[in-house]
């Protein structure tokens, strides 16, 4: 089974599902997790959250994990069970992704799935001055 986490550096992880589920419906979401530290978290609580997810999990489930930042403390403990788990991580965590996650396909092989999730996060990042600028002149022509 393919299963689904956020997590992030306070109630972001929380927060981004909740607006996903505002848009495409809570119970596109229903099966995802999500993790949020602070910075008072040691990293034995950090990693007690995490084991208590996986362990609601089989060892043979596939896990994309989608964090906040690159180099972050949760992204670093996550990365301690990708030789043990069938986890992939997807680190910059945006709306358009998470959403993309939430209607994606079981199917779909899960490393093609990270791959277009990975480019969706980098197509949701756009300066949008620059794009009225451009429609702008493109009407004065």
């Amino acid at each position: 089974m393919r299963r689904f986490l956020t997590a992030s550096h306070g109630p972001l992880s929380e927060a981004i599902l909740k607006s996903a589920g505002l848009i495409a419906g809570e119970e596109t979401f229903h099966g995802f997790r999500s993790i949020s530290v602070t910075m008072s978290d040691s990293r034995e609580t950090v990693m007690g959250m995490i084991d208590e997810i996986f362990s609601q999990y089989d060892p043979e489930d596939e896990i994309i994990a989608i964090t906040d930042v690159f180099g972050g403390s949760i992204t670093n403990a996550l990365t301690e069970y990708i030789t043990t788990r069938k986890l992939h991580i997807i680190a910059g965590m945006n709306l358009g992704l998470v959403l993309e996650a939430g209607f994606s396909d079981e199917s779909v092989p899960v490393e093609e799935l990270v791959k277009n999730l990975q480019q969706v996060g980098h197509e949701q990042i756009l300066y949008v001055n620059d794009m009225a600028r451009q429609e702008n002149t493109e009407d004065e022509i």
